[in-house]
Formats: C-alpha cells, sequence, structure tokens
C-alpha cells in the first residue's frame, strides 16, 4: 500500500524494518480476562457529575436517522480539511470504512483457528475481526522480533500471516488491536520504563492500578519506540489496519501517588500526539485508536487522560470510541427504554461534529451484560442503530471472552435491517482529503521465523 501527502501527492513505498530494544527474557502473563473491559470505562474517575450527566440531551426525533444532520457537510468538510494539515493520508478502503465486525482474543483467535473466526462473523452478518497483536495482559500473540517485546512473547498464533491471510481470502477485514501503556509484565521487568509510586515509605517500588495493574511511564520514548515497533510488525505481518488501545495516561484516584520518570515540559496531549505522529509516519495502512467513551461528549480533557481528539484527527483515519452503556452508568437514566441506543447516538454525532467527515467513526458496542439495562437481541439492534443515526461509519462489537451468541440473535432481530451505513456525503470529503487512488490490501513481508518451540 501507498501513503499519500495530501498536498503533494507523493507517494512512499511501504516498507517494514523493525528495531529492537531491552535484552531477552520471558514474562508470564495474568490468566483471564475481567467480566468487563479493564481500564478505561470501569475508572471510578470517567463517572460524571450528575450536572454533567443531566446536560447530554438525547438526539432530536425528526431525521434522527439522518447520519449527518448534526452537522452540515460544508462544516464537516472545513474541520476535515483543517485536521489534514501536516499529515499523511493511509486511505481506508470502503469495506474498511463500512467495517462492522467482532473483537477476538489471541486465545480465542488460536482456538477458532481461520475457519472458526469466519464462521463466527459471517454468521452474525459481519465483515471484519479485531485480533489482539499484544493485550492487556502483557501477551504478544506472535512470534515477535521485537527485542523490547520479548519477555512478553507467547506466540498463542503460530503462524499469524497465515491465519490472516485466510481471513483476507474469505472477505474479512482484520484489525490488530496494539495496548500501549497498560501493561502488567513489562513495568516489572524493566522498572526504568515505569510508571512510579511518589509516596516515601514506596520509594524504588513501582505504581500500580487499584493495586494489580502496571503502567509504563507515557512520556518515555522508549516506550514510544516499543509501540511504534510492534504497529510496523503488524503491518508487515498483513493486518489491514492499526488500532491502539490504552493509549492514554492511567486515571483513577490512585494516580495522585503516580510518579512518571521521564516527565519533561511537554502537556499529556502533546506527549500522546508526538507517539500518533510517529506511528502515523512508520506505517503505511490506516491508523486507528480506542478512546473513552466519555470523551467523545466531554470536552478538554478533565480526567487528564490526554486524550485530545481533535488534535488527534491530523494522524487518526479510524476512532473507535468505546461506547458501553456499561462505563456511562449515570448518563441518561430517564431513558430506560433505549439508553444504550441514544448513548451511542450522541457520542457518535458529537465526536462527528468535532473531527469532521474524514476520519472514520466505528465504534465498539456492548456485547456483555455486566452492566446492561437489559441485555438480549434488542439491546444489540439499538446500540447498531445508534452509531448508524449518529453518523457512524460501521461499528465492532467487544466481548472479552469473545462470545457472540447475543450479537448474532440482534443482528437477526433487527440489526442487519441497518446495513449497509450510508457514506454518501462523507465519502466526497474523504475522496478530497485522500486523494483519488486505488487501495489494495496489504501483503504479509514477515513470516514466522524458524526457531524451536518456547512453550
Amino acid at each position: 500500500m501507498y501513503k499519500i501527502q495530501p498536498v503533494a501527492l507523493s507517494f512512499l513505498l511501504c516498507t517494514a524494518c523493525l528495531t529492537g530494544g531491552f535484552g531477552p527474557a520471558r514474562g508470564t502473563a495474568r490468566a483471564g480476562l475481567s467480566a468487563s473491559r479493564s481500564g478505561p470505562e470501569v475508572s471510578a474517575r470517567s463517572q460524571p457529575s450528575a450536572a454533567n450527566a443531566a446536560s447530554v440531551s438525547p438526539p432530536p426525533a425528526a431525521g434522527a436517522g439522518e447520519p449527518t444532520r448534526a452537522a452540515s457537510l460544508a462544516s464537516l468538510a472545513a474541520a476535515s480539511e483543517e485536521a489534514s494539515d501536516q499529515r499523511f493520508v493511509d486511505v481506508v478502503s470502503e469495506q474498511g470504512q463500512r467495517a462492522h465486525g467482532l473483537y477476538f482474543t489471541a486465545l480465542m483467535a488460536r482456538r477458532l483457528g481461520a475457519t472458526g473466526i469466519i464462521k463466527s462473523v459471517r454468521s452474525a452478518g459481519l465483515d471484519a475481526a479485531v485480533i489482539d497483536v499484544k493485550d492487556q495482559d502483557g501477551r504478544v500473540s506472535y512470534d515477535t522480533r521485537v527485542e523490547a517485546l520479548s519477555a512478553e512473547r507467547q506466540i498463542v498464533v503460530r503462524d499469524m500471516p497465515g491465519l490472516l491471510r485466510e481471513l483476507k481470502a474469505a472477505g474479512i477485514y482484520t484489525i490488530a488491536r496494539i495496548v500501549c501503556f497498560s501493561d502488567p509484565v513489562l513495568p516489572r521487568l524493566h522498572p526504568e520504563l515505569a510508571v512510579m509510586d511518589a509516596r516515601p515509605q514506596r520509594a524504588g517500588k513501582i505504581w500500580n492500578q487499584r493495586g494489580t495493574n502496571t503502567w509504563l511511564d507515557p512520556y518515555n520514548p522508549k516506550n514510544h519506540d516499543m509501540v511504534v515497533a510492534i504497529a510496523k510488525e503488524a503491518e508487515a505481518l498483513g493486518f489491514s489496519e492499526i488500532q491502539l488501545d490504552y493509549i492514554r495516561f492511567p486515571v483513577d484516584d490512585g494516580t495522585k501517588f503516580a510518579m512518571f520518570p521521564a516527565q519533561g515540559e511537554q502537556l499529556r496531549r502533546d506527549v500522546l500526539l508526538g507517539l500518533l505522529r510517529r506511528v502515523d509516519e512508520a506505517v503505511h495502512i490506516p491508523l486507528g485508536v480506542d478512546v473513552f467513551g466519555l470523551t467523545t461528549i466531554r470536552r478538554g480533557d478533565p480526567a487528564g487522560l490526554g486524550q485530545s481528539l481533535e488534535d488527534w484527527a491530523k494522524h487518526v483515519e479510524v476512532f473507535t470510541p468505546m461506547l458501553y452503556v456499561n462505563g456511562m452508568k449515570t448518563w441518561m437514566r430517564k431513558h430506560t427504554e433505549r439508553r444504550a441506543g441514544l448513548l451511542v447516538e450522541v457520542a457518535v454525532r458529537q465526536l462527528r461534529e468535532r473531527v469532521g467527515a474524514a476520519p472514520v467513526i466505528r465504534p465498539f458496542l456492548q456485547a456483555f451484560a455486566t452492566g446492561a439495562d437489559y441485555f438480549n437481541a434488542a439491546f444489540i439492534a439499538e446500540q447498531i442503530h445508534g452509531a448508524r443515526a449518529g453518523g457512524g461509519d460501521g461499528f465492532l462489537f467487544w466481548n472479552p471472552s469473545s462470545t457472540y451468541s447475543m450479537v448474532r440473535e440482534g443482528m437477526q432481530s433487527g440489526g442487519r435491517a441497518e446495513l449497509p451505513f450510508s457514506l454518501a456525503e462523507r465519502q466526497q470529503v474523504r475522496s478530497r482529503h485522500w486523494g483519488q487512488v486505488s487501495v489494495g490490501e496489504p501483503q504479509a513481508t514477515l513470516e514466522p521465523a524458524a526457531r524451536k518451540p518456547n512453550g
């Protein structure tokens, strides 16, 4: 694939050069996943005040099904043109723009294999798969050659390029999920890279979140090097798109005891923007980010996440807000029948107004029962409707165990009727923003290395 600089439309040939890092070691990952996504939406500081919750109104009933009713095409185009300054653009294929799919842990991907993943996605009437490359348990799921990650290499999927080739041959759009700074393994092995505890009685100790999880210091450029390196490898493996998760600073009540050893004068938002700029320059496939659901609704950065979405649009092709009602328990409580769908609609609409028409908005929707007002087929279908009505391009479903029987029921009982989402107006902006080029699928250039099995 080629990368385009929008002003000059110059083409840069994709390469897959990889970088090294710290010495080899071997670690173990924590087993299991929580009932809901750990981190973003369950943070205590993510919960709004009653005043903030009351300030968000549901969308108007008239014209709610019109994807771009919330803002005129002209204003969206203007926002997109402003965001295009000093950035590279990696064209998102039409399938990528419309992608609607499921998240798979690496362990589930190994268990199902290509045939099982294809069956799971197709039986739900979907066409995309998000697969963990580096997950929140500190597990690198393939045979990475980045030495900085050798301690976390578990090679859950032994032939990732082969798996991706089979998925693509079946028409499945493939997305590589990379967890950036939340990491329960590497900080303990390399405390010089970690967020440390600022309390005098814990001098020299690693800070942990809620007594368990540790974090890599987002200020540390060596941690940025690692994210860039694994993103390059994900492209070389043959993924169609990069998805960065936990690209943020830790936030909860315990962060008052957190110390960031590499902290300088830069603001948090500038630190993360710098990382995105580096990844954007390094890879030649679309770059996506997972962001807090409440970040799409609340202006500014009151929690200190460092997520400045308007600035990120300079380097990000795909925004994936995590819009789980589980993480927004106090919002729009008076709407008891369609609250999940309304939350999705409001959040997608407000994000669209902020980042313009050019970025793809593809929210993560809730496919687990924890925290839901009710959990049935209607719950699934109303979220899909909300994504479409708010101006989204597609959607993904998140279940921490990667089990999706309820998604299949929801698609059959109304979700399929929402597809495909209309892209016509946004594609007019994107054709100017991206330029007229043909988009081919990236081919794997990183094959499994010949090495002895290592457990």
